[in-house]
Parts: structure tokens; sequence; C-alpha cells
């Protein structure tokens, strides 16, 4: 029965590819580059030179920048093996040749299309297969369950929306996931998803998330970004359509009053950015495009990748995108990880546990509203003590949950023995 569902979504493949390509080409301009962009990795064509390499390989898959940053923190602990590192988006690769320094080979995850993904394997010929969160390809899984190749997914996760999508097609996705081995979620929630689709087939191990493993110690000072010392930097990062007019409100309402403000905006999709920039010019707000280099404006429109980061480690208070509208979210340990408030909407479903420890232990805040949310800022303008104690107590929650990682990387290392 796993061999005809196969051969069904191969076959859907095979009927549907050649549309998607034609729409990207033609239609989506804003998605072709990143498309043909190291184009033959897509086909499993790899330039990989390393057969002479004596060690032996973990392959290791993420989706985009957030999942390679969660894996970051464990790669150190395997530099006895060659760790290839594939990913989904460009931005993803690029962040990890330019700034992830730890794996040996980087490249593009190729087309689920079982020749393509078989031929993938042949080359890199891993002992293991990790998965990062919910990077779950039936080709690949088949294909390393085939060759007996153990499958591990690593701080895995459901998201409540996408669970209803899984669950209805449960008969379809429980015959793939109950391929992996083990199974390490990040929560509860999301350990009891799994369960149900694998029948409890699987072991299902429970982690925390490993996102919370965060280096604090960035080489950057305000002065990179031409900021002052009395400045006050608010950054909203990866934010979504919806939330974008209303930072730019805010700022707008701000700037009347305090003329020490910053406010940076960090777009989710960068694809966006010409539309923001036609509502800042509509509303005569002067701005700068981060990629210039030259802040003299007060509103800075963060236009290039890699950046948010720094940013964070620069700023006094964070806004995190994707929650004030349907979305979910984004990782709030970012800029908890560097001793900032955290504030957020309520729609953080995509970050339950982590919008949750924050928001007990003192460091996050929920914002309601627009209004909301500009009470808080003004709040923290004028009460530097309070922008100081939720900032560490949102780092004391970070801490806090720093074993996560070492849990992970010893169940993994628990499993290696066995495929010696």
């Amino acid at each position: 029965m796993l061999k005809i569902y196969l051969i069904i979504y191969n076959l859907v493949i095979i009927i549907f590819s050649p549309i998607i390509v034609f729409f990207i080409i033609f239609f989506a301009s804003g998605k072709k580059k990143e498309f043909l962009y190291k184009f033959l990795e897509r086909f499993g064509i790899y330039n990989l030179k390393y057969k002479n390499s004596s060690k032996k390989t973990l392959w290791i898959h993420c989706a985009s920048i957030g999942e390679v940053r969660a894996v970051e923190s464990i790669l150190d602990s395997f530099n006895d093996y060659y760790i290839i590192l594939t990913l989904v988006t460009k931005s993803a690769r690029e962040y990890a040749e330019k700034k992830l320094h730890k794996a040996n080979f980087i490249a593009f995850l190729p087309i689920d299309f079982y020749p393509i993904m078989r031929k993938a394997f042949n080359t890199f010929n891993p002992i293991m297969l990790i998965l990062v969160e919910t990077e779950f390809w039936p080709s690949m899984l088949y294909i390393a369950s085939h060759k007996n190749i153990k499958i591990i997914t690593i701080n895995g996760r459901i998201s409540k929306k996408s669970f209803k999508i899984y669950k209805k097609l449960s008969f379809f996705w429980i015959r793939f996931i109950r391929l992996i081995n083990v199974i390490i979620a990040k929560s509860e929630d999301d350990a009891n998803r799994f369960r149900f689709l694998t029948n409890k087939n699987n072991e299902i191990v429970i982690s925390g998330n490993i996102k919370y493993n965060k280096n604090i110690t960035l080489n950057i000072k305000r002065c990179d970004y031409s900021l002052r010392k009395n400045d006050f930097v608010f950054v909203a990062g990866s934010t979504r359509k919806g939330e974008d007019e209303i930072i730019i409100d805010i700022y707008n309402e701000m700037s009347k009053k305090f003329d020490f403000i910053k406010f940076f905006l960090a777009p989710r999709h960068l694809s966006r950015i010409s539309i923001i920039s036609k509502v800042l010019k509509r509303k005569k707000i002067k701005f700068s495009f981060f990629s210039s280099k030259i802040f003299d404006n007060n509103f800075i429109l963060v236009d290039i990748f890699g950046e948010l980061q720094n940013i964070y480690f620069v700023s006094d208070v964070c806004y995190i995108g994707g929650s004030m509208v349907e979305k979910g979210g984004q990782n709030p340990i970012e800029p908890a990880a560097y001793g900032k408030p955290v504030l957020f909407g309520k729609n953080m479903y995509n970050f339950k546990v982590e919008a949750e420890n924050l928001i007990k232990n003192g460091g996050g805040l929920i914002v309601k509203n627009s209004r909301d949310l500009f009470c808080k800022i003004s709040e923290f303008i004028l009460n530097k003590r309070l922008v100081l104690d939720i900032g560490q107590n949102a780092l004391k929650t970070v801490k806090s949950q720093k074993d996560f990682v070492d849990f992970t990387i010893k169940k993994i290392k628990e499993n290696l023995k066995n495929v010696q």
C-alpha cells in the first residue's frame, strides 16, 4: 500500500510540476530569480568533492533560515562526521554559506521526485538523515527507510493550523511519517500531534525548543547603525501584511512627540518592500533603506536578509511579526536571547510554548491591538528601568531552557551508536 501511495504522489509531481514551473517563470517574477538560483541542485546534480573523506556522512535538512539557526547549536558536537546541509530557500542557503562555517557541504534539497531523490541519496550516502521541525518529504522518507538509514526529526513541531491539514490527509501522511525512527518534539502539544499521525508507532520524546540556545555575544555596536547613546530603538521583525501600516502609523504619531526614536521595520518577505515604501511615501514619512547603510532618517526599512539578529541586538524593545494577524507569529526567543523586552499579538500559535514562557516569566507582553502596542512602546520610552527589568526577565527565560540542546545532541548520539 505504501508503494501505491508513493507512486500516486510522484504522478502528481509529474502532472503539476510543469504547470508550477510555467507559472513561476512567466507570472511570479519575484520567485523566478530564487527558482533559477543554483538550478541544477534542484535536480540532484551536485558538485560534491569529498569522495576521499573517511568520515561518515550525516545529512541534515532544514527549510529556511530559522531552522538553520536552530541547528547551529548542535553542529559542533558532530565534528567527527561529514555534515551535508540541505535547504529549501535561497536566503537560507546564502545565510548558511556566508555565516555558518560548520557544515562540510551546503546545497538545495532536490525535488522530491523519486528518481531525483534516489540520486541524491546515492551521491551523499548518509548513515543518518536528520530533519528539522516539519520537513517531511514522502520520497525522501521512503528511500531513507528502504536503505535502512536512520531518520530522526529534531525540534519537531506541527502547528495547530497545519495539524488540521495533516489530520484530513492522515490516510496518506500516517504511512510516511511513521517511517521516521525517532521524533524529538519541542512540546507536549507537538508530541501528541505526532502520536496521532503515527499511531504511536514511532519513538517520540520531548526536548523543548533548541532555538533557545542562542549566541548572545555578537560583535555589534549601536554606532555601527548610526545610533546615538540616547536613541530609543524599536524593531518590528518579520512583519506581515496588515502589520506594516500599523507600525508606520505608530511611528508617525510618536515622531511628533519624540525626536530620539528609531524604528526598524523588517518585513518577513522582501517582495513587500516596494509596497511598504509606497505607503511610507504616501504618508510623507522620510525613511532610509537599510541596504544604503546611511541612516539619516529615524525610520529604517530593512530591505536585506540576515541582519535582523544584529538589529535585535542593538535595539531597546522588539515586536514579533505575524502575531497581530493570523500567521502564528515568529520565534520570540531571538530578541529575548539578547535581553530585550518582547511584544507580540495574540496569534502566537506557531510558538505557543515560547510565548507562554516569556509571559509567565515577565519577559514578554501581549498587545491586543495597534493602540495597545502604541501605549506599551510609549511606556517603555518613558521608563528605561522597565526596559531593563523586562529585558532581563526575557534573558532569564532563555537561559533556563538551554538544556534542550544537550538533550537533542545526546539523543542523536545514542542513535548513531546503533548505525556505526
